[in-house]
């Protein structure tokens, strides 16, 4: 039965995948911006082959992507100053938030771990500066959210067409959960849990970006990849993000039937629902907190356990951290556990302190401010992006801001989304008529 399931999502991710290279090769993405094209795929697909282990770990692995990023930005400078065309875009410093989240951790990491082989700490500024690439090619070149999101689909379902290549794509079941075939579905990855976020993240954009035939069939595969998995904590993520997603699109409905001198113009709506939920992002900041902080061992399938003592283990150095590096050393004399912290707010409290909560609390609430200042379509797919990884790291750290793999891919639509420019309309690309054989690239669409 297992083998049938495997086959069967292997099969479906092919199709899927045919179906979504000619929307991408209808999107234009590549003739307008090549170097930013190939930019997404080296972060995106070379971050999930990373995490799939089919290619090599290491810094010298991370060199050459640093390397291929740097030859790409010079690209992108080179023709964005020869371009004829013009294009209208203001740089934001939230794009390079990711980077200086990674930044923190890496400074807390080595001031406080000062015993760390060189080569190991080199490793985690390799990563960050691959971040810093990613967000300065985005500034300059042209590409959008929904191409990133067109990147992001054909990449995973790359990895689940050779999957069954790729050795063992099954686990046992446990004293916590069994997946609906008999073992639970991991794909070739580490863990089922990194599988179903990908899923997740998949599933939104494929809302976001497709439309009939190739939603219908780019759901398929996904869907039945975070079935298998039996990740309770993606699927309750996922289920709360597509409600936040409706409940966007609900108030904004509302709003257009209220009388127009009580709701004002469209624009006060986004940035009130902008401003709304970036107080729920503080809000839900508090949970994870809260929760760390009253766990008893058993809470939440045993991660209280771990949460307890990685609490424990960080003492009354919780304003700086300790770095990630710590929590690594701890585990190998017994302190901790041989589990990550299994939450994202206990990740960046212990890795960078109460600056690395800060600065990703910054970068949640200022991504939907400027989704605010693009269309009402963008915010609400921001929205439901945004709680959706808010969820999700109540239980699960889904990135870590020192290490390069496929969780990268995570940070990079708020990097994108950092990018605005109110002037230029959301459906500027179609606007223009754009099309693959077009001789002359349209202006960045703000989306």
């Amino acid at each position: 039965m297992r083998d049938y399931i495997e086959y069967a999502i292997a099969i479906t991710a092919a199709i899927a995948l045919l179906f979504n290279l000619k929307a991408l090769r209808r999107s234009a993405a590549v003739h307008r911006d090549l170097t930013g094209w190939l930019a997404l795929v080296v972060v995106v697909l070379g971050g999930l082959l990373y995490e799939a282990r089919v290619i090599p770990g290491g810094p010298p692995v991370l060199f050459v992507i640093l390397g291929i990023m740097m030859a790409l930005l010079l690209l992108t400078l080179l023709k964005s100053r020869r371009s004829t065309v013009s294009f209208s875009r203001k740089f934001s410093a939230l794009a390079l938030f990711p980077a200086l989240i990674g930044s923190c951790l890496f400074v807390v990491n080595a001031v406080m771990n000062v015993s760390l082989p060189f080569e190991q700490s080199f490793g985690r500024l390799l990563a960050v500066a691959i971040l810093v690439m990613s967000a300065l090619i985005s500034s300059f070149g042209r590409m959008n959210l929904k191409d990133f999101g067109r990147v992001m689909m054909c990449s995973l379902l790359i990895i689940l067409i050779i999957s069954p290549t790729l050795g063992q794509n099954w686990r046992s079941c446990d004293i916590f959960k069994c997946g609906p075939f008999e073992a639970i579905y991991t794909g070739p990855f580490p863990s089922e849990n990194a599988l179903a976020i990908f899923a997740c993240v998949a599933i939104l954009f494929a809302l976001f970006v497709n439309t009939r035939l190739n939603l219908v069939l780019s759901l398929i595969p996904f869907s039945v990849v975070l079935y298998a998995t039996e990740s309770r904590t993606s699927q309750t993520a996922l289920f709360i993000s597509l409600g936040a997603w409706a409940g966007s699109i609900l108030w904004r409905k509302l709003a257009k039937s209220l009388p127009r001198r009580r709701h004002g113009r469209q624009e006060t709506t986004l940035f009130a629902q902008a401003t709304f939920f970036s107080v729920v992002v503080v809000g839900v900041f508090g949970l994870g907190f809260i929760l760390l902080m009253t766990a008893n061992p058993s809470s939440f399938s045993n991660r209280g356990n771990v949460w307890i003592r990685g609490l424990y283990a960080l003492g009354s150095d919780w304003p700086s951290g300790l770095g990630l590096d710590r929590w690594t050393y701890l585990q190998t004399i017994g302190i901790l556990p041989p589990l990550f912290p299994h939450s994202q707010y206990l990740l960046l409290l212990f890795g960078g302190g109460v600056v690395a909560v800060g600065l990703m609390l910054v970068l949640f609430s200022g991504g939907l401010i400027a989704a605010a200042r693009r269309s009402a379509k963008v915010l609400s797919f921001t929205v439901a992006y945004i709680v959706f990884l808010l969820v999700l790291g109540l239980t699960e750290a889904y990135w870590n801001p020192i290490a390069f793999d496929g969780h990268t891919l995570l940070v990079i639509p708020l990097v994108i989304l950092a990018i605005s420019d109110p002037s230029v309309p959301a459906d500027a690309e179609a606007a223009t008529g754009l099309t693959a054989g077009a001789g002359m690239a349209s202006p960045r669409p703000s989306e």
